[in-house]
């Protein structure tokens, strides 16, 4: 343990952090806890199935690669936030999620009062248009 302190002191220690790799499994499982603290924001229409909802959407694997963070990601998330946040922006759009203010939602998925840099990632919504048009065919299945 002191070689390794040392060598950390002299700056002969390297770490490379960019092999940091996160399963798909690891993904689905993580996006589905964090959207869950926001189901108090779901219609009443959708309040039944949002579960199935997410589930559908987080077995596309288009959905996935975009949900997972890259090599590149400076930090070692198990997800990318960013999206997720264009996805519930989407969904909220799609009267899914109640028209409540970006903060309220934030507060709750962040779980602090601080402003952060996901919340404008809100009203972006999807870049690709396929994966927009397949996002709201899967709300049109759960639509009562």
């Amino acid at each position: 343990m002191e070689l390794l302190l040392a060598a950390a002191r002299e700056g002969r220690l390297y770490v490379d952090e960019t092999r940091c790799e996160v399963s798909k499994d690891d993904v689905i499982k993580e996006v589905r806890a964090y959207v869950q603290r926001i189901d108090v924001y779901v219609t009443k229409e959708f309040r039944s199935s949002i579960g199935d909802l997410w589930k559908e959407i987080l077995s596309c694997d288009e959905f996935i690669e975009l949900l997972t963070p890259s090599r590149k990601a400076k930090k070692c998330q198990v997800f990318n936030k960013y999206y997720v946040m264009r996805i519930i922006g989407v969904l909220r759009e799609k009267d899914v999620y109640e028209p409540l203010s970006d903060s309220k939602y934030i507060a709750l998925l962040e779980q602090t009062d601080k402003d952060c840099s996901y919340r404008c990632y809100l009203g972006k919504g999807l870049d690709q248009r396929s994966l927009l048009m397949k996002l709201r065919v899967i709300v049109t299945h759960y639509q009562l």
